[in-house]
């Protein structure tokens, strides 16, 4: 039986946003923020969940907000993209295969989290394919990347996309997505305060006392 572990992307700096998007509430969830939600719907499907920082400063400050469940972990190398956290994650897990998600996609679905883990194929990446464009940070990582994520890492690459053409990958396409995930919710990147605007229309929250 597999044993399936999480990680949380979230140690970026929001420069886009102009405030730290993992503490920004939700809008129509009792004002929990992002970084709650996510964890909470992680959490219900993950054995483990790791939650990845850029630093300590970054760590001590979500642990307030987060279960003691959740193991905190410093990127080894800061401000050295998403590549870096998933492997800075990697390191720590005991799990084969881990959930990869980031904090600016906040309406992740936990029926499309429980799809995807049924979709597990040993040592191959499970990738969503939303709009013709592989989701490389709302995917499914075998354990057994590390050596090859090293590698990238070492080349200088910092996207995970790189693993794209180096790696064994299944595909999940979008009309297979939603039939769990109808509006593909999972999906919705909020990385700028017009996103945010937008994500606030779309749940039918007003934006007149929107600020950051």
């Amino acid at each position: 039986m597999q044993h399936f572990a999480g990680i949380l992307l979230a140690g970026g700096r929001s420069k886009r946003m102009g405030t730290d998007k993992a503490l920004l509430p939700l809008p129509g969830y009792n004002q929990i923020s992002f970084l709650q939600h996510l964890t909470r719907v992680m959490l219900g499907v993950c054995e483990e969940l790791v939650l990845v920082t850029r630093d300590v400063q970054q760590a001590d400050t979500y642990a307030r907000y987060v279960s003691s469940s959740v193991r905190l972990v410093v990127d080894e190398v800061p401000d050295n993209g998403p590549l870096m956290g998933i492997y800075s994650g990697l390191r720590v897990i005991e799990a084969s295969h881990v959930f990869v998600c980031a904090i600016d996609t906040p309406l992740l679905q936990s029926s499309l989290l429980t799809f995807l883990l049924t979709q597990c194929c040993d040592d191959t990446l499970v990738i969503h394919v939303v709009d013709d464009r592989p989701q490389v940070l709302l995917a499914l990582y075998p354990r057994v990347l590390l050596p090859l994520i090293e590698e990238r890492l070492q080349a200088g690459r910092r996207d995970p996309r790189s693993l794209l053409d180096v790696a064994a990958i299944r595909y999940i396409p979008e009309e297979q997505l939603r039939v769990v995930d109808p509006d593909l919710r999972s999906f919705l990147n909020v990385n700028t305060p017009e996103d945010l605007y937008a994500l606030r229309s779309m749940l039918g929250v007003s934006n007149d006392d929107m600020l950051l």
